[in-house]
């Protein structure tokens, strides 16, 4: 193929990188901003003036959708507390009594503040500080912290040394009761956890060229109990200056980070609290609810499985098996609603308090919704005795992961769906309507108004994907393919190859971008034009079809979200990659649907768990799969944090854990293979694919590698990566030189 063809494939594929499409979608999002009493909200309009965009707030009666215009020129005013440049819009919302004066020379800067204001804490050399924020008054509440002995410290251990370098906020991780009297944290002790070290190769500076030593704490499954981190949860009090233990058992994983706080919530009259507990191996959970006087607790639910718990089902907030909390207890500490996946798809089962004890009632759920899978809790309205939640598995929709909102009353009477449209449904819940923002791959964001009991009041915005589509962008086609048991549904979505010459193309070399993780599910299901962390969107899958690739991005068996008996197939199997066997069983039917495909020309490309199961798919289906990029690959899961890998895999069992070794299988090897990895990666240690390369080598295997030396674990972020991952693709896959038009 000539160059200037290839160049002007290179350039129509650049235009779809996320840099460009960000930007491309007006109102695709709003972010809705309720007032104090829940009645009205803003948000922020995008409209077009000639070729200008100019944003409008927008504020809304919730009960009829009547609007009002605020003029752009009030954009500095207090909105409940927060100004624009936090990422909120001002206007209409009057703002609350928060104390502000100037605190930036008597208050740390990385600092947590009460509901009202009037107090903050501090984390200073690993202990907590409390100031009152009106008189500067500073007192210490811990003086035992230590490196690795540390209160409230932040967490996120994914990231623990891109935080520090970077020089993001760590702000302590604590969690303040309504009233702003009292807060919980928690004591973290790594003093026995053994670490992974990173190496600097580089310095910012000219005034040290030394590599620099990193080492960060990071337990792994042969690690013994003494050897993992231990967390306590303490409570804080404002009036003693004083802080608790909690009398429950520590923590053997993260009890909460700073990307998810779900763990623990407080109760409205600030004198109780509710948290999960989970043993190490997630094969038994709790429910405690704690008495903030004394730090005493007592036990809700108890609940043990064979298998692995999903606390909070799959409700993900980090993308790291830290799921969204879906239990609650009601004021009056005499209701509780646990969510279980004991009859094999995740309910709330209620439970009540009597002179024994908590019992449990039963399901809340009937038999004929008995596969509806609770995703989340969106709000529980004790005065109209009903909770309203997302949910998933529903029979009407043509996904079973399009989340839907629901209520159901608490005796278990009234389950209705409040959201009808077949598609993925995002909520911000007032308290007599919601704004409901809805959208699928194939259909762009709608937002609208509704009471809560699912009347339309009005559409609010329809995104206008004008710009996105003048850039090229294509809207992948939902497919549903058959897994390997040869009846199971799975569903996906597809990309044509999207040049100019296309139609007339006989043959599609295809990628198939995969994950294989077995804590979420990779498939895109809602709109798509920016995923957050600046890597391409697809996977880059929209780009690849513009150099000339059909793609595919598919869902095995194994994941989550499609109840317990689909998801324990990755349970002591985290080897088989959420199904890999069924994306390889599956292309003889993709191919019934588009006979184009050239079944001598497959690839895979996929990060971090994708990395594993790209790798996995090359040396285990080497005739099927011919050329493969794998990323930041976790090969040994026993080399991985524990956390993750104990979920799926349970416990350390040397039999078990062996075949999570890929390395074992390098001789395979007979494709083309690039593996990637960033030096500074804090989350799957180089030392995996160095591992990997040294078993290639002791099989005298030839592939590349790309070392990105101040990359972390987002090496699909990387622009360097992303054009060799393109170049590697066009030269090994596509079968043509690359136009080298990426130039510094």
């Amino acid at each position: 193929m000539k160059k200037g063809i290839m160049s002007t494939r290179y350039a129509a594929a650049e235009k779809l990188l996320t840099a460009h499409t960000r930007h491309a979608v007006l109102n695709g999002n709003p972010k809705i901003i309720w007032n104090p009493d829940q009645t009205a909200f803003q948000y922020e309009r995008q409209t077009r003036s000639n070729e200008d965009v100019l944003n409008v707030t927008v504020c809304v009666n919730a009960s009829d959708g009547t609007e009002t215009i605020i003029s752009l020129n009030q954009q500095n005013l207090p909105c409940n507390g927060q100004s624009r440049e936090s990422g909120s819009v001002s206007g209409c919302i009057p703002a609350d009594d928060r104390i502000t004066p100037d605190i930036s020379k008597i208050i740390p800067e990385n600092t947590i503040f009460s509901p009202d204001g009037h107090y903050a804490i501090s984390n200073i050399r690993h202990n907590l500080f409390l100031t009152e924020v009106k008189t500067g008054e500073q007192t210490q509440l811990t003086s035992d912290g230590s490196e690795d002995f540390e209160y409230g410290c932040y967490i996120d251990i994914y990231s623990q040394i891109t935080v520090k370098r970077q020089g993001m906020k760590e702000c302590p991780n604590v969690l303040w009761s309504p009233d702003g009297t009292r807060f919980i944290t928690y004591l973290a002790d790594r003093r026995q956890t053994k670490k992974l070290p990173l190496i600097a190769s580089y310095s910012d500076s000219l005034k040290d060229l030394r590599p620099e030593l990193y080492e960060y704490p990071c337990p792994f499954v042969t690690d013994a109990d003494d050897e993992v981190p231990h967390y306590s949860l303490y409570l804080g009090s404002v009036k003693d200056k004083s802080m608790t233990r909690v009398d429950a058992p520590e923590f053997l994983y993260p009890v909460f980070t700073a990307a998810n706080q779900s763990t623990v919530k407080w109760m409205e009259d600030s004198r109780h609290f509710y948290f999960t507990w989970t043993a190490r191996g997630f094969q038994n959970g709790r429910l405690y609810l704690g008495d903030a006087e004394t730090g005493a607790c007592e036990i809700v639910v108890d609940e043990t499985t064979d298998l692995f718990l999903n606390l909070g089902a799959f409700g993900l907030v980090d993308g790291y098996g830290s799921y969204l909390f879906s239990n609650c207890i009601t004021s009056d500490g005499t209701l509780a609603f646990w969510q279980s996946e004991r009859n094999g798809f995740a309910h709330l089962y209620r439970y009540r308090k009597n002179s024994q004890g908590w019992t449990c009632e039963g399901d809340l759920f009937d038999v004929s919704h008995k596969e509806l899978i609770v995703q989340k809790l969106v709000r529980v309205d004790e005065t109209a005795e009903t909770i309203y939640f997302m949910a998933n598995n529903v029979p009407e929709c043509s996904d079973p992961l399009y989340y839907q909102l629901y209520s159901i009353r608490f005796d278990g009477n009234a389950l209705t769906r409040l959201t009808p449209e077949d598609a993925v449904h995002h909520i911000s819940m007032g308290q007599d309507a919601f704004v409901d923002t809805y959208s699928r791959v194939d259909l762009p964001p709608v937002t609208v108004l509704r009471k809560t009991d699912g009347t339309l009041v009005r559409e609010l915005e329809q995104a206008d994907i004008t710009d996105l589509l003048a850039l090229g962008y294509q809207m992948p086609e939902r497919i549903t393919l058959t897994a390997a048991d040869g009846k199971t549904k799975l569903y996906g979505v597809f990309f044509r190859p999207d040049t100019p010459d296309s139609e007339h193309q006989d043959f599609w070399p295809l990628i198939d971008y995969i994950y294989g993780g077995a804590q979420l599910y990779n498939v895109p299901r809602e709109f798509t034009w920016d995923n957050g962390m600046d890597r391409e969107i697809y996977g880059g899958l929209e780009s690849f079809a513009k150099l000339g690739f059909a793609g595919l991005i598919l869902d095995g068996r194994g994941i989550p979200g499609r109840g317990m008996d689909f998801h324990k197939l990755s349970y002591h199997n985290i080897h088989a990659c959420a199904g890999l066997e069924d994306h390889v069983y599956a292309l003889n039917e993709l191919k019934n649907l588009y006979p184009q495909i050239d079944f001598n020309r497959i690839g895979m490309w996929g990060n971090s768990a994708g990395g594993y199961a790209t790798v996995s798919a090359m040396l285990k289906y080497p005739e099927v799969y011919r050329v493969g990029v794998a990323s930041s690959g976790n090969y040994d899961q026993r080399m991985y944090e524990h956390s993750w890998t104990e979920r799926y895999n349970g416990l350390y069992n040397e039999e078990v854990y062996r075949y999570g070794d890929i390395t074992r299988l390098a001789g395979n090897l007979s494709g083309k293979l690039m593996l990637a990895y960033g030096a500074m990666d804090d989350n799957v240690s180089m030392a995996q694919t160095l591992r990997l390369c040294d078993e290639l080598n002791a099989h005298n295997k030839r592939y590349d590698l790309v070392v990105l030396p101040r990359a972390n674990h987002n090496v699909p972020a990387n622009a360097y990566f992303v054009r060799r991952k393109m170049d590697y693709f066009v030269r090994n896959l596509l079968g043509t030189e690359d136009p080298e038009i990426f130039g510094e």
